[in-house]
């Protein structure tokens, strides 16, 4: 089970209408994993994940908002190549929320990049933010990464 859900995702990170089926729980879950669970680390990580009621505040307003822009950011190229060939099922009412095929197809690169580096760029910024928030909570089950990044190079603690 994921931290937030394809409509939470929606909610929080996108200007329109998007059906929630189009966001696939295994995109959630690799972002989760990828982008959140490295920040908590795996201890504080696999108890916010056991036990959410624990973490409400971590979870709604930090968590939500930084996962939800990651998962946009992984899902960007898919929803335009994708879309195009998408039929709304069950409820036609979706279809003119949807991107169509014309816009998906003729988004300049330029355009597509630009948009993408700026999700990346809300997310790595939320990122920050629970970062921050983690670090000052002073969780017991949070263990502060012992290496750092200096000019590209990760440097670990050898004592």
């Amino acid at each position: 089970m994921s931290l937030i859900s394809a409509s939470e995702v929606i909610s929080i990170a996108y200007v329109t209408e998007l059906d929630p089926t189009m966001i696939k729980d295994e995109v959630i879950q690799t972002a989760e994993l990828k982008y959140i669970k490295p920040v908590l680390t795996s201890a504080l990580y696999d108890d916010v994940v056991a036990s959410p009621g624990d973490y409400s505040t971590l979870i709604t307003s930090y968590i939500k908002p930084c996962l939800a822009f990651f998962v946009k950011y992984a899902m960007i190229n898919q929803q335009l190549l994708e879309t195009a060939q998408y039929t709304p099922g069950a409820d036609p009412s979706l279809s003119p929320a949807l991107v169509e095929i014309s816009t998906a197809v003729l988004l300049p690169k330029d355009h597509r990049r630009d948009t993408m580096k700026e999700v990346l760029s809300i997310a790595f910024t939320k990122q920050i933010l629970l970062q921050d928030f983690v670090i000052s909570q002073e969780y017991s089950l949070y263990s502060a990464p012992v290496s750092k990044r200096v000019s590209g190079f990760r440097i670990t603690s050898t004592s």
